[in-house]
């Protein structure tokens, strides 16, 4: 047995141990009523099925444990301070020690890595448990001309850090645009999907219509039940309510051909999946939009979206990019989408 599945045995059996007595417990803190009794309904997963952390599946896909039962559990802390809102705040300064090849842990946050090859191409995917909402950010770059993705993670002490959609880029001048509760644009599209991030950090899609009426309203209507903590324009929407989205025959980014990908997906409450896809190069061909809406449904997504693609499509991990560039260098990105500790060091 090597070293990770070592690990991920360990820590699923800790996990369990510590959550048995804490079951009840729930983060210190100015916490929402809602985030709330979502901590005191969750329940430990149920391992009776599994001879061992290795022999569970997820939707038939790639599912280790550490990504199907135990990110679902509830975090073993009571003492987590949430993360101001504030725009390009960076979180707390994560443990170095902590750190491995494929992952990282503390007790507000657990990060795992893996990559696997379909569609003849490479799929690097960081699967993220946090403790509060607070800890799924984002930043923007204050030059007009972007950032290395690398300083932007390094300057917001980030564990995982992924492109936004770019919106500095886009000629159109429509779309929900909100970082951090800071409003950037306020237009609804005929031509884009929308990913609304609540105050509990639960990703909503709204897909557009033939009408800017038909966001308009379905906006409107979202914002008499919740805040929104960050908005983005790009797209298209992949997964939505757990269901596979049928991708246009015409949007942004030519959907329908093989290119370097980004996607972010929610698999449960304060549990979530990065993606990206390497492309353009002789070791990966990269994917359409639908090969990529497929493996996010697999992954088992109740929401995904797509992000800004192609060269714009980045992960890094620990300060290190995960992406394959093909020998191209990396552009720099106006926004990113990262998970902080909420440790205090």
């Amino acid at each position: 047995m090597n070293t990770a599945k070592r690990r991920t045995i360990t820590l699923a059996v800790i996990t369990v141990v510590m959550a048995l007595s804490l079951t009840f417990l729930a983060p210190a803190g100015p916490i929402l009523p809602d985030a709330q009794q979502r901590y005191l309904q969750e329940t430990l997963p149920d391992f009776s099925h599994t001879q061992n952390a290795w022999d569970y599946e997820l939707n038939g896909a790639m599912g280790y444990l550490a990504s199907a039962g135990l990110m679902d559990a509830i975090m073993p802390t009571n003492d987590i301070s949430y993360l101001p809102l504030t725009l390009n705040e960076p979180g707390r300064v994560p443990m170095a020690d902590n750190f491995s090849e494929t992952g990282y842990q503390d007790p507000t946050l657990i990060v795992e890595i893996t990559d696997q090859r379909m569609y003849d191409s490479t799929f690097h995917i960081a699967t993220v448990k946090i403790a509060t909402p607070s800890q799924l950010r984002t930043a923007v770059s204050n030059s007009k001309y972007g950032d290395p993705p690398e300083l932007l993670s390094m300057a917001m002490n980030a564990v995982v850090l992924m492109n936004g959609d770019f919106y500095t880029k886009t000629s159109s001048g429509n779309g929900y645009i909100v970082r951090q509760t800071e409003v950037y644009r306020w237009k609804a599209s005929t031509k884009t999907d929308l990913l609304l991030i609540d105050e509990n950090s639960d990703l909503h899609i709204i897909q557009h219509g033939d009408s800017k009426s038909v966001e308009e309203d379905a906006v409107e209507a979202f914002l008499k039940e919740h805040e929104i903590i960050n908005a983005f324009y790009f797209g298209p929407a992949l997964v939505v309510d757990g269901v596979k989205a049928e991708i246009p025959k015409e949007y942004l980014g030519d959907p329908h051909s093989k290119n370097p990908r980004a996607a972010i997906g929610q698999l449960a409450p304060l549990t979530y999946v990065m993606v990206t896809v390497d492309g353009r190069t002789d070791e990966s061909e990269g994917v359409t939009v639908e090969e990529l809406a497929a493996f996010m449904n697999e992954l088992g997504c109740t929401q995904a979206y797509a992000m800004d693609g192609g060269n714009s499509s980045i992960l890094v991990f620990n300060h290190q990019m995960l992406s394959n560039k093909g020998g191209y260098d990396t552009r720099s990105i106006s926004d990113v989408i990262f998970f902080a500790s909420a440790i205090d060091n």
